[in-house]
């Protein structure tokens, strides 16, 4: 696909909503993003447990860190829309893609958790009882673990 900077502007304004949405991801993202953004080849994301707001007690605070994070190529060897959050996605009725596109636009914390709010098809209750099963399954403490190890890693430059 041709790079958006080298369209000319009469072939931009034709392009369809899919081809713009492809294209804004070869577009430079806000500086707001870049400051909002972690480098996951050098820190992990916020726990799974870590809440994003009061509407969204477990997974949306690690899946909006790895979303900003691939969004500027710093992900390492995390990935947004990874199975964990499928089921997130899943149980809340929400779009990673459009999520995504979100993002994209160097949304806040506080901006992303009221545009998930606004838009979750699930109600507020079944998204805290999901998140109460959640916090509640001991295999899901294996990603601190590989959290712990990301950043020993990290620390003695195997990463």
């Amino acid at each position: 696909m041709t790079e958006p900077a080298e369209l000319p502007l009469e072939s931009l304004k034709t392009l369809t909503t899919r081809s713009r949405r492809e294209c804004s991801c070869a577009m430079m993202p806000p500086d707001k993003l870049r400051s909002l953004a972690l480098d996951l080849n050098q820190t992990a994301p916020r726990s799974p447990y870590a809440p994003l707001g009061a509407s969204f007690p477990a997974v949306a605070a690690r899946l909006v860190d790895k979303c900003r994070a691939e969004l500027l190529g710093r992900a390492g060897s995390y990935h947004y829309n990874c199975p964990m959050d499928r089921r997130f996605f899943a149980a809340s009725g929400l779009e990673p893609a459009a999520l995504r596109d979100f993002i994209s636009t160097g949304a806040d914390d506080v901006e992303v958790t009221s545009w998930m709010r606004a838009r979750a098809k699930a109600p507020p209750e079944q998204i805290a009882a999901w998140s109460r099963r959640f916090r509640a399954n001991p295999l899901w403490r294996l990603l601190e673990f590989e959290d712990w190890l990301h950043k020993m890693w990290q620390r003695r430059g195997q990463i």
